[in-house]
């Protein structure tokens, strides 16, 4: 396939939703920060637009290098996962107890948890297509589970629980397009619904069993939610992201407003975007957000193979997840947990993954041209 039939089979669409809302969030992380003249506040600004570029120089990369190619490295790649997991911990904890970045020369920190992500989509579709006519097999139904648990694990450790979560549920969604049989996903269900249930009860005890395995911060933003309490610490966020967003109404309250909020810069930039923008600007967000995901599924309900299939919907399980996720903590519908949302947030790594993670599911596209173009 010559190169001039390539690009005209290149999913632009997708590549320039996913670059406008980069630079929408660019736009939103200088409005955020317009309160301070702190030097620091400037630097997020300044480092975003950097991993904006790297990260479409990356989306272009994983764009046209056929994914074939990058699948045949699946064991090297999980492996790299784990040993970035192990490095981090070993490092050990910062200055807000957690141990969840790598420092790289120029002031850099790349988070690992962001690119096991990119990793077990890559790995586990591999993994499944190659077995697929095991794939309804108690056995390797396990395996599959310990592949996740394992990346989940060190993460939990980190302790990074909403990374964690990412993980099980973009790996269950893989499996969930693996088409396995339907009593594996009532029996997921019910194990899920089981586990809600006891969560709840269990939180009802003076002494919660789930405390001893939550980090103290968690389990007082868990107790927030389900009693919240304005004045508490554990609230503090939750409700000055509802303030925010209440406030901008309609139309917003325009760009550079002062829109104070601990990390509106990153896990509340949704807030950010509810108080300058108002109601439009949530809803276009929204909208944005949509028309990405839904281009990863209709890329990957058109996928020539399995594989293509798998890379393209767990791209586009991990991303309705943290939009969901991250829109819900900002809402308060979901408990309190740090989760950027995609494209919009500041940070190099989550920025890197996601536009690499775009530039597979374009991959799979262009493979599928090239089929039809060959055939």
């Amino acid at each position: 396939m010559n190169i001039r039939r390539q690009w005209r089979s290149f999913d632009f669409v997708l590549a320039l939703a996913v670059c406008a809302l980069s630079v929408f969030g660019i736009v939103m992380l200088r409005s955020a920060v317009s309160y301070s003249a702190a030097p620091v506040f400037a630097q997020i600004y300044s480092k975003q637009q950097f991993f904006f570029l790297t990260g479409f120089a990356l989306l272009i990369l994983t764009s046209v290098i056929d994914y074939h190619f990058i699948a045949r490295f699946y064991v090297y790649i999980y492996a790299l996962s784990i040993i970035l997991l192990v490095i981090v911990l070993f490092l050990g904890p910062n200055e807000t107890n957690t141990a969840r970045w790598i420092e790289l020369p120029g002031n850099i920190n790349i988070q690992p948890s962001e690119f096991a992500k990119l990793f077990i989509i890559v790995s586990l579709s591999v993994i499944i297509e190659k077995y697929h006519d095991k794939i309804d097999k108690p056995w390797f139904l396990l395996a599959v589970a310990a592949l996740i648990a394992v990346p989940s694990a060190l993460i939990f450790m980190q302790p990074a629980l909403s990374a964690c979560f990412v993980i099980i549920v973009t790996g269950a969604g893989i499996l969930f397009n693996a088409q396995i049989k339907a009593r594996y996903v009532i029996a997921v269900l019910v194990a899920v619904g089981a586990a809600v249930f006891f969560l709840y009860y269990d939180l009802q005890k003076p002494e919660p069993f789930i405390k001893g395995i939550l980090a103290t911060h968690q389990f007082n933003r868990l107790i927030s939610y389900i009693n919240p309490d304005p004045f508490s610490d554990a609230s503090y966020q939750t409700e000055m992201s509802l303030n925010h967003i209440g406030s901008g109404m309609m139309t917003g309250q325009g760009l550079g407003n002062g829109s104070y909020i601990p990390y509106g810069t990153n896990d509340f930039i949704f807030a950010v975007i509810g108080k300058e923008l108002g109601f439009v600007g949530c809803i276009a967000t929204i909208a944005a957000m949509f028309i990405v995901i839904s281009k990863c599924l209709y890329i990957a309900y058109h996928a020539c193979d399995t594989l293509g299939r798998l890379i393209a919907s767990g791209v586009a399980v991990m991303m309705a997840f943290e939009v969901f996720v991250n829109i819900g903590v900002a809402t308060a519908i979901v408990p309190n947990t740090g989760m950027p949302l995609p494209f919009l947030s500041s940070g190099g790594s989550s920025m890197w993954v996601h536009m690499a993670c775009i530039g597979l599911v374009i991959n799979v596209g262009l493979y599928k041209q090239k089929l039809l173009f060959e055939g």
